[in-house]
């Protein structure tokens, strides 16, 4: 079909939207044995949709259900998505390590890609696991060592929101330091 020149492919087009009074998808413009690939016009015009502008024609819109919309969504999230790295991952504004828990009751509901829908912080469940309780909401997770994603008990210490922040006098040999 080398032989057919642009200004043919047009016609062609031009022509069975007038033998069948609707614009051909690429699926019904293949199904037909009486014509060319729609290969031909994407080399030629770009695209498909290029091609039946060029011969003054609209393309056709897909037209997914709305049930279609939301059941595609549904399979692709959580472990089925195309993203899914186990279930954990550091942010990386904060330095934080989320888990995804859905049905934790501190997970977040806030909606969004990540960060969002079911993850809960994962040093705020290592120490709620170490008490045996829920986290108030007055308590917060101190990382002593300062690096956010090292999440072993013996790096985590349970504080109130008042001290978490500014000088803090040691118990112990009464010096003062600052809490980052």
């Amino acid at each position: 079909m080398k032989h057919l020149t642009n200004e043919k492919l047009i016609l062609l087009l031009q022509e069975w939207e007038r033998t069948h009074g609707d614009t051909p998808s690429r699926r019904q413009w293949n199904e037909d044995a009486d014509t060319p690939s729609d290969g031909i016009f994407r080399i030629r015009f770009g695209s498909w949709g290029n091609a039946l502008h060029q011969a003054g024609l609209q393309p056709k819109k897909s037209i997914i259900s709305p049930q279609c919309r939301e059941a595609t969504i549904k399979a692709h999230t959580g472990k089925r998505s195309y993203n899914w790295k186990g279930g954990k991952y550091k942010d990386s504004k904060t330095g934080y390590v989320q888990i995804w828990m859905p049905d934790h009751p501190n997970a977040s509901k806030q909606s969004g890609w990540i960060g969002g829908n079911g993850y809960v912080l994962e040093h705020r469940l290592v120490m709620a696991n170490s008490l045996g309780r829920s986290l108030k909401p007055n308590e917060t997770v101190h990382h002593k060592n300062a690096i956010r994603d090292d999440n072993r008990i013996e790096n985590l210490e349970l504080m109130t929101k008042k001290v978490h922040r500014g000088k803090v006098e040691c118990p112990y040999c009464g010096k003062e330091f600052t809490i980052r």
